[in-house]
């Protein structure tokens, strides 16, 4: 029996980053929203203990590499599964865009497993396991707009207005490690120290505390990143900004008519979506 899920994206509306850490990741607090960019993800339950895992354009990494193996493995070896599954996934995020598809595809495969497998879970122990796959992970298992802190794995709730955005990816993939890495913290930074606003009333109040710290060496590496930035603006976003570690950028619009009347004015800039906030 196949079974088929969607995979949803995620952009970072505030990310400031507070510190490294001795194991090399850094503390983070981020403010995000879950959106409707979605991968759709084909599973079938198999006879045989193999983890099989494909998607329709080849980018996928193979074995323990593969967040979607990582997280089956895990769950296998956790709750002594001794079935196998096959997965298949249609790709529609694109790869190295700071959008979190390979952690929403970990996050999307592991919820669907409970179901498969009929097992009985408990939260903590799903989170717990949701870590060791990948620091986005238990954001898109929570499946809501959040606040994460520590690298990603601390997720708090948190209220924001419907919304919607025109997303749009340079073609062109950023690795987290490389903008981590180019990123240099300036002043160590403590939670308390982070003032933002828990209260969005409407779409201004988000346009107003949108940063991202590392959008800098994001388009010091791809400077297509700053030209995407300034013609969102020009076609009427509220606000722009880069997501994540990049590459892509989002722009915030008042409503799914404006957004849509911004994508002529995003012609060969890259590769252009028109979502809203699930």
């Amino acid at each position: 029996m196949e079974y088929q899920c969607h995979s949803p994206a995620k952009i970072n509306l505030f990310l400031k980053v507070l510190s490294e850490r001795p194991d090399g990741f850094h503390n983070i607090v981020s403010i995000v929203d879950i959106v409707s960019l979605f991968d759709v993800i084909y599973m079938e339950d198999i006879k045989n203990r193999d983890i099989v895992v494909e998607d329709s354009k080849g980018i996928l990494p193979a074995g323990m590499n593969n967040t979607i193996y990582r997280a089956i493995a895990l769950m296998k070896e956790r709750y002594n599964v001794e079935r196998g599954v096959r997965v298949f996934v249609e790709k529609n995020i694109p790869i190295g865009s700071g959008l979190g598809g390979p952690s929403s595809n970990a996050a999307t495969v592991m919820k669907e497993l409970i179901k498969i497998w009929k097992l009985t879970v408990d939260n903590s122990d799903l989170l717990n396991l949701a870590r060791l796959v990948g620091a986005d992970v238990p954001l898109f298992l929570y499946g809501k707009s959040c606040v994460i802190e520590g690298i990603g794995e601390k997720v708090l709730p948190i209220q924001l207005p419907p919304m919607w955005y025109v997303i749009v990816y340079p073609e062109f993939k950023l690795k987290s490690k490389i903008v981590y890495e180019q990123f240099k913290i300036v002043l160590t930074k403590e939670e308390n120290d982070i003032k933002y606003s828990k209260n969005f009333n409407n779409i201004h109040d988000v346009a107003d505390i949108l940063e991202n710290d590392l959008e800098k060496v994001g388009i010091s590496i791809c400077p297509q990143i700053g030209r995407i930035k300034e013609r969102l603006i020009e076609a009427g976003a509220l606000g722009a900004l880069m997501t994540g570690s990049g590459s892509s950028v989002f722009g915030l619009f008042k409503s799914n008519e404006h957004a849509c009347d911004a994508l002529s004015a995003l012609q060969n800039m890259g590769k252009a979506f028109v979502v809203h906030s699930l």
